[in-house]
């Protein structure tokens, strides 16, 4: 029997057809495979407009697209979705491609355990014309601590690879913060192992930059692997335990030292993160201990005010005031009370007096504090004061340059917060002299040549948490 032109042409057809059909399927079946997450983030990827994408191997929750808006003026596409392998990042890029939009730089969180410096190289190469800004994953304390040895040894690692084969490619920035003791060993950092608080996430990426220390080079990289297998070595095997604080009410007053910060990486939010003493931010930006003519309020009545529990000479707009009332507010039945005295950088600055002959005379900085001391201690009998000296700065010749009539340095305001301790008789914090910060290294410790940076915020407060220990 023959079987005629037409009907060959019709099975033909028909077998199209069906192998159409079949890899259709096959197609529908794969992409229905995906997580619901990842599907949802490729329509955004081909319904958005951006200019600058987000993808990661850890989570990206507490990132916020507002953030890299207000802050960088990008347009952001982040991924809901925890990617769990490189491929599924250049898959992701495809679709990115495909998108008709033009990015200029591509965020990526990788992890090093599961991706390796040769595919990051290599994506980058494929898409030469945007900025890769890459940001090595920063697990907390937890994670090291119950990892087994093996595995110990094949992570750190993995990490260190990343360090040494550090990228050369001129559209590839590195950045990296795992190393980094005041985020990793912070436990109010993080909302689990892998994913930061929102005050963290804007941190993080806000220091991602081209000009930041956390930027990886080739000069850095070592320093890093050092810092990476101390820290984490500590955390294994070394870690000291701090004192347990717990039921203390620890209350900070002072300058912007302690006023402007005022999230877990702060001195109250740290102290209150390792301890789990109930910390109150008091702190005051630009004020000083002294009494200037144009005051509104300085140290002698913020201690008044507190005592007093009356907050109408106090700003309400400032960090001071919500400090105290949430002070005035918690509960009170017999908590051990602190109260940590942080001031003299503005006084410094601004060439207070040191002292007068008038030993209350709220004029002079040993006068304001000798002042704030006797009335804390009048009302509160029973509180532990601790005097803090004003940390090293990097301006005004690394403090040396004279302020005020008398030609004071900002050595003679630390020599006097010495000298009212043991007058006194309270606790003494000397983060002035205590500290290895000089001329060479300052940028290690200081964000802007006055204000500790979050390391050394995160050293002075494990300092001060042993002191409070023994008041």
């Amino acid at each position: 029997m023959k079987i005629t032109a037409s009907k060959r042409r019709m099975t033909l057809t028909i077998g199209i057809l069906f192998i159409a059909a079949a890899l259709m399927i096959s197609f529908c079946f794969l992409l229905l495979r995906r997580p619901k997450a990842q599907r949802d983030d490729y329509k955004q990827i081909s319904s958005m407009s951006y200019d600058t994408v987000f993808l990661s191997m850890y989570p990206l929750d507490t990132y916020s697209e507002e953030d890299f808006a207000v802050y960088r003026g990008m347009t952001v596409f982040k991924a809901s979705y925890c990617i769990p392998s490189f491929s599924v990042i250049e898959q992701y890029m495809k679709q990115v491609a495909k998108s008709g939009n033009s990015v200029s730089t591509v965020y990526l969180g990788i992890r090093p355990d599961k991706a390796t410096p040769r595919q990051l190289q290599d994506l980058a190469r494929r898409y030469p014309s945007a900025a890769f800004e890459v940001i090595i994953s920063y697990p907390s304390a937890d994670y090291w601590s119950a990892l087994e040895a093996d595995e110990y040894r094949k992570v750190l690692g993995a990490y260190i690879d990343f360090l040494s084969a550090l990228p050369d490619l001129p559209n590839i920035r590195l950045y990296f913060y795992a190393s980094q003791e005041w985020l990793v060993s912070n436990p109010q950092c993080y909302i689990s192992e892998w994913l930061v608080t929102e005050d963290m996430a804007r941190q993080i990426m806000l220091h991602s930059d081209y000009i930041h220390n956390y930027l990886v080079t080739h000069e850095k990289a070592a320093a890093f692997t050092l810092q990476l297998t101390e820290l984490t070595e500590k955390i294994r095997n070394t870690a000291e335990e701090l004192p347990d604080l717990s039921g203390s009410h620890v209350i900070f007053l002072g300058d912007s030292v302690i006023g402007n910060y005022t999230d877990c990486t702060s001195v109250p939010g740290v102290v209150n993160a390792l301890s789990n003493a109930d910390t109150f931010n008091c702190g005051y930006g630009g004020n000083t201990a002294s009494m200037l003519p144009d005051s509104l309020i300085t140290l002698p009545g913020i201690a008044e005010a507190l005592v007093k529990g009356d907050l109408t000479s106090v700003p309400e707009d400032v960090q001071v005031y919500s400090g105290l009332a949430s002070y005035l507010a918690a509960p009170s039945s017999g908590q051990k009370t602190f109260v940590v005295i942080y001031y003299g950088l503005n006084d410094y600055f601004i060439g207070c007096p040191v002292s007068s002959e008038d030993p209350f005379d709220i004029s002079s900085y040993s006068g304001a504090i000798r002042s704030a001391v006797a009335t804390l201690r009048a009302s509160l009998p029973d509180a532990r004061i601790i005097l803090c000296t004003p940390n090293r700065c990097h301006q005004f010749n690394f403090g040396t340059a004279p302020h005020g009539e008398e030609d004071y340095v900002l050595e003679d305001y630390a020599n006097a917060v010495i000298s009212l301790s043991e007058e006194l008789q309270t606790g003494l914090l000397d983060t002035y002299h205590d500290f290895k910060l000089d001329q060479n290294n300052w940028c290690d410790y200081l964000e802007d040549e006055v204000h500790p940076n979050a390391s050394f915020r995160f050293l002075i407060s494990e300092k001060l948490i042993r002191l409070l220990q023994l008041q």
